[in-house]
């Protein structure tokens, strides 16, 4: 069995074809990167009406989704350790929850290592597997339960889920 390039810990499941990263590793990279996700794309949903003058606007401002989905890594990846440094230094933490930030240190840390995994973590969401419509322009966004649910807002074809317990 190998082990995490992350954490050093044995992986258990291969999650991430050519990476060696452990389901806790996962896990919270996970997290992270659905933050980033939700960051990138979440400026404002499209509207129909707009959807043309946006489409102008991100084909002139940027080469491609690929560089889109690349521009503010590095800075998601700073910030998010900051926060998570503060949450590591507060005292009254309960131990699992130092335990979490604490891997979830080590995973920005790997994250600023190797910042072309944001390319390879997002290559299948620039576009709708279906309709192929560009998910920066085209998407929806609900809340079902305790999961926010991205979805193509040309066909409904659901592009991603993400855990969001309300009570966290």
């Amino acid at each position: 069995m190998e082990t995490c390039v992350i954490c050093g810990e044995l992986q258990d499941f291969r999650h991430y074809e050519g990476y060696n990263i452990c389901t806790a590793c996962v896990d919270i990279m996970e997290d992270v990167m659905g933050e980033y996700f939700l960051r990138t794309i979440w400026r404002r949903e499209p509207k129909a009406h707009a959807a043309y003058l946006n489409y102008l606007s991100n084909t002139t401002k940027y080469i491609s989704d690929y560089k889109k989905i690349s521009k503010k890594s590095e800075k998601h990846t700073k910030d998010v350790s900051a926060r998570v440094s503060n949450a590591i230094d507060m005292q009254e933490a309960p131990a699992s929850r130092r335990r979490y930030f604490e891997r979830m240190q080590q995973v920005l840390d790997w994250l600023e290592t190797t910042p072309y995994f944001y390319h390879y973590y997002f290559k299948d969401y620039y576009v709708c597997p279906t309709c192929g419509a560009s998910i920066f322009d085209k998407y929806v966004r609900r809340d079902v339960g305790d999961w926010m649910v991205i979805s193509c807002s040309e066909c409904d074809t659901v592009i991603k889920k993400y855990f969001s317990l309300k009570s966290v």
